[in-house]
């Protein structure tokens, strides 16, 4: 991902970076690398990507990998970090305009990255909307085909203006089993289609816009909770990534039909 799509990617996410050393939370895009990992964020008013690195076989390492997959965002409440003047050692695509050494963290985990959970979103060729009393998808005000209905709830987590199309992406609640599912929806002056449900059952999600105009939306494998404790952890450290592009959907570049 290049630095433009990094800072547009996390502008919505409300991101912050430190100033100076000291002990504060400490968050970003997880990338992952043999010796060095790394948070990616953006710094304050000026929108400058920062790096956050540690080393990945480091305690403070052991901590964030154990409940951060790569490419989603994640979050330490409780972690220290100190500037690091020498980064000869880091091997990123990405040359950030500061970097930082973690030194320390606690508490780490992911968190969905949406444009919000909105119930209403107005397109360039009509408005979207989930009627509440059944949870039903709306376009100017009639159901969409095909129907598209959410379990325990419907939101409109995502809205991008591409070119002639404008892309929705839709999230249907479900339960503890499996908390959501997803659908892109394209949108153009003939009308509106739709792609198939999509996920891993995961409400933890990132979604970024790519050079060639596609929407990925990444997020971790999903273990619901009658699976053994010994397989949750695993399932959680890995990504899948849906890419929809054309009025096509793929996973992890597959065909989704």
């Amino acid at each position: 991902m290049t630095r433009k799509h990094w800072s547009a990617a996390l502008a919505f996410a409300g991101l912050t970076a430190l100033g100076h050393a000291q002990t504060q939370g400490i968050e970003g895009v997880l990338e992952v690398g043999p010796t060095y990992s790394a948070l990616f964020t953006t710094g304050g008013e000026s929108g400058d990507l920062v790096g956050y690195a540690f080393k990945t076989q480091s305690p403070a390492g052991r901590t964030i990998l154990q409940k951060c997959a790569p490419g989603l965002f994640c979050k330490v409440p409780k972690g220290s970090a100190k500037l690091m003047n020498d980064t000869s050692a880091l091997r990123f695509k990405d040359s950030p305009s500061g970097w930082y050494e973690i030194t320390a963290a606690r508490d780490a985990r992911m968190e969905a990255v949406t444009f919000g959970y909105e119930k209403t979103v107005k397109t360039r060729f009509g408005v979207i909307s989930v009627r509440p009393d059944d949870n039903l998808l709306l376009f100017k005000g009639k159901p969409i085909s095909p129907t598209v209905e959410g379990n325990n709830g419907l939101s409109i987590v995502a809205n991008y203006e591409m070119g002639k199309q404008d892309v929705v992406l839709v999230q249907n609640d479900g339960g503890s089993a499996c908390p959501a599912l997803f659908r892109f929806l394209m949108i153009t002056a003939s009308g509106v289609r739709v792609s198939p449900e999509f996920g891993t059952c995961t409400d933890i999600i990132y979604p970024t816009v790519d050079d060639k105009g596609a929407v990925n939306v990444a997020m971790p494998d999903f273990t619901g909770p009658f699976e053994p404790a010994s397989k949750q952890p695993p399932a959680r450290l890995s990504t899948k990534v849906f890419r929809y592009l054309g009025g096509q959907l793929f996973e992890n570049g597959k065909v989704v039909k």
